[in-house]
């Protein structure tokens, strides 16, 4: 925009012109902008969207230079640690400084704390599980933003690089475990069904049941949402089918810890009675529970510092050499799963 000052920030015409297009007062978006949270989540919608669509950024200071980088992450935990840990390690290998934001998985706080990033001369951004869609995502690279995402919520088209588990041969590796044991009633806790991960990780289960010759039985299909409890209460509707399953499969450890759980406050013996997987290995404690949680690791801080890589190079203006990476997960196998008893 030719009326946008070096300043590192939206200029006054600007601000304005957003104002009199949303149909708010120039001060209502400033505080938009800066993150208040005096603002309805309506008026800030409203702002946001009209930003987004126009394509308004603020303008980056000439200093800008790629040692200032900004970080969207939803929570602060075990999984999301580990990938940040793995760029922050790329990060100071380059002796570069990252802002990082946590958005508590809300589009309005996301969307809200990027439009301030863009104000801090940050040179690109890192997306970890994103709320942004992707056109969202799209508008930001065309204003100049060089941008990576890993863990999307659903597949992203090729403009828009990625980093993460290749999920349905990772969904295989754990069912191919189970159906080795003997076990051919696996019920699997999954994530939210519109998750892309979900979804291919549910292609994973569906393969391995097809490749062992094993029908599939909708019954043993049950959605989850990543917490303990949620695997605690599939758990017992699982038990409650006339035939339960001889194994669980749950889509990340904290459900498959939540399955555990409730198999043992039932008396029924992991792995004896009932056989566990979990994925993604994230929990230094995982060993140590009774049973040891056999589980699909995913490479986290190897996603992580891959995601940098990526991001240097669009700032380095080198090709890609492919646009989504997908890295292989491996087994861990622990004392949570054993020879199916009817076999």
């Amino acid at each position: 925009m030719s009326d946008q000052k070096g300043t590192g920030r939206f200029s006054r015409t600007i601000i304005s012109d957003i104002a009199e297009k949303s149909g708010v007062s120039a001060t209502t978006v400033s505080r938009v902008l800066h993150g208040h949270k005096d603002v309805s989540i309506a008026t800030r919608n409203k702002v946001m969207q009209y930003i987004n669509e126009t394509g308004y950024v603020a303008q980056r200071n000439a200093r800008t230079t790629t040692s200032l980088l900004g970080l969207s992450v939803p929570l602060f935990n075990n999984y999301f640690g580990d990938i940040m840990e793995g760029m922050y390690d790329a990060l100071l290998s380059r002796d570069a400084q990252c802002i990082t934001i946590r958005t508590e998985n809300r589009y309005d706080l996301e969307t809200a704390h990027v439009q301030k990033l863009l104000t801090q001369d940050i040179s690109g951004l890192l997306f970890i599980l994103p709320q942004h869609t992707s056109d969202e995502l799209a508008q930001l690279q065309k204003s100049g933003i060089p941008l990576v995402v890993t863990d999307p919520f659903v597949n992203l088209p090729d403009t828009i690089p990625t980093v993460m588990v290749e999920n349905i041969s990772a969904s295989m590796l754990g069912m191919e475990h189970l159906l080795s044991l003997g076990h051919r009633r696996i019920g699997i806790v999954t994530g939210p069904a519109h998750w892309g991960m979900t979804i291919n990780r549910v292609a994973g289960y569906y393969a391995a049941l097809a490749a062992a010759g094993v029908p599939i039985n909708p019954n043993l299909i049950c959605e989850g949402r990543w917490t303990a409890e949620s695997g605690e209460e599939i758990c017992a509707q699982l038990l409650s089918l006339p035939e339960p399953p001889t194994a669980i499969f749950a889509f990340n450890d904290d459900m498959a810890i939540g399955v555990v759980h409730a198999l043992s406050k039932r008396g029924i013996r992991v792995p004896e009675d009932i056989s566990v997987v979990g994925f993604d290995d994230v929990s230094l404690n995982l060993p140590y529970i009774t049973p040891g949680l056999t589980t699909v690791r995913q490479p986290l801080k190897e996603i992580g510092r891959l995601a940098v890589d990526v991001l240097y190079r669009l700032l380095q203006h080198q090709p890609l050499e492919a646009t989504h990476i997908r890295l292989s997960a491996r087994l861990v196998v622990r004392d949570s799963t054993g020879p199916c008893k009817e076999a």
